[in-house]
């Protein structure tokens, strides 16, 4: 049996030509089937048509389930992997293995996830770049912090995708403070045989928070103008403040020099 869109080859033997079979269904039970299919066919037209979910197999998944939008999906699967499996493993692990094994497990996690953010996600997906070099001769440790120029050498646009920034920073600022939330935790429960792990979390991610801020000039505007917004806000909240305690001042301070200068009658007698 040939289907629609099957390959019809023509053979020719000894100078005549047999054309192909017949692309009509020789089984009968087949061919009814296909005849009540198309008795019934308008009605499953119109139920699928009013309850159509818009998925086709070709399309892609929804940007909660898919980096559609980024230029490196990839990267940005990986700048979060080893961080929520680390976190997973911490919050889960023991309760399914000791607690030696959460430990070990955990850095080796964090420590994967250190590597890739520090030499591969951040490079790809915000074009920045941290390492050290030691001098041979001195031995002097030297920390360069480098980023990606606006524009290749062939002269077009080569500025990070605005998907891949966001996820990049939030993702970068969010991991450290969920490891002090948990290490405030320990510490309030006295799970002394957590400190460990949280401890190194806390320095591994600290460390690629600094090396990437001392890195881009823009993030370091940034926390720049959130530090000068907060402070003149503080300021305004200091100047209000004072203003109206000295105008407070002022009218309770009258009212006490009112009630001090009446005048006051003490009875007696006068010979």
């Amino acid at each position: 049996m040939m289907h629609e869109n099957d390959l019809e080859f023509v053979t020719e033997v000894d100078g005549k030509v047999i054309p192909p079979p017949s692309s009509k269904p020789t089984n009968n039970v087949l061919a009814n089937m296909k005849a009540g299919g198309v008795a019934g066919g308008s009605s499953l037209n119109n139920i699928s048509g009013s309850n159509a979910s818009g998925y086709t197999p070709g399309s892609s998944l929804p940007l909660g389930a898919s980096f559609n939008q980024s230029a490196h999906p990839t990267a940005c699967l990986f700048h979060i992997l080893f961080k929520g499996i680390a976190f997973t493993v911490y919050m889960l692990g023991s309760r399914a293995m000791e607690g030696i094994m959460v430990t070990v497990i955990c850095i080796l996690l964090l420590a994967a996830d250190f590597w890739v953010v520090k030499n591969i996600t951040g490079r790809l997906l915000v074009g920045l770049r941290w390492w050290n070099k030691v001098d041979p001769v001195t031995g002097q440790t030297s920390w360069i912090f480098e980023s990606a120029s606006p524009t290749s050498p062939d002269g077009t646009n080569s500025t990070t995708n605005s998907f891949d920034s966001k996820f990049f920073w939030t993702i970068l600022y969010v991991t450290p403070i969920l490891w002090a939330l948990c290490f405030m935790s320990a510490i309030l429960w006295l799970r002394f045989n957590c400190f460990v792990t949280l401890a190194i979390a806390l320095v591994l991610s600290f460390s690629n928070v600094y090396g990437y801020y001392k890195c881009s000039a823009d993030q370091r505007a940034k926390l720049n103008d959130m530090f000068n917004a907060g402070a003149e806000m503080g300021m305004r909240a200091m100047i209000r403040n004072n203003v109206f305690g000295r105008l407070g001042g002022m009218f309770s301070g009258g009212n006490t020099q009112q009630q001090g200068t009446a005048p006051q009658v003490h009875p007696g007698t006068f010979a």
